[in-house]
């Protein structure tokens, strides 16, 4: 059981990573122009503006918070004011395509 358990997880993640892999890193790198404004040009963040350091971070993790921010799971919160800063750049990212484009460039970037 266990064996077919880990099996079945090293196809899973082999066949998600490949798919964020896959995406167009160029493509990413001219939608990243918008974020550079507070994540630096190269994802190192800008702490003046509260811009976090992003480079290198996972995909499928920068997938996910854009998607949160998209749809107001996140920055909605009166309180949270860079969320708040953050929701309308992630509006920017019109399609999923575009999402998992610029969340491959800024995986790129910690290599």
């Amino acid at each position: 059981m266990k064996l077919k358990l880990a099996l079945a997880s090293t196809i899973f993640l082999t066949i998600f990573s490949g798919n964020v892999l896959a995406q167009d890193i160029d493509a990413g790198r001219l939608l990243f122009g918008v974020c550079s404004a507070c994540h630096g040009p190269n994802g190192e963040g800008l702490q003046a503006l509260n811009g976090p350091r992003i480079a290198g971070q996972q995909a499928w993790y920068t997938i996910r918070q854009l998607q949160n921010f998209k749809s107001g799971a996140r920055g909605s919160d009166s309180r949270d004011i860079y969320g708040q800063q953050m929701a309308p750049m992630a509006q920017i990212l019109t399609t999923d395509q575009a999402i998992k484009d610029v969340a491959a460039y800024i995986e790129s970037l910690g290599s």
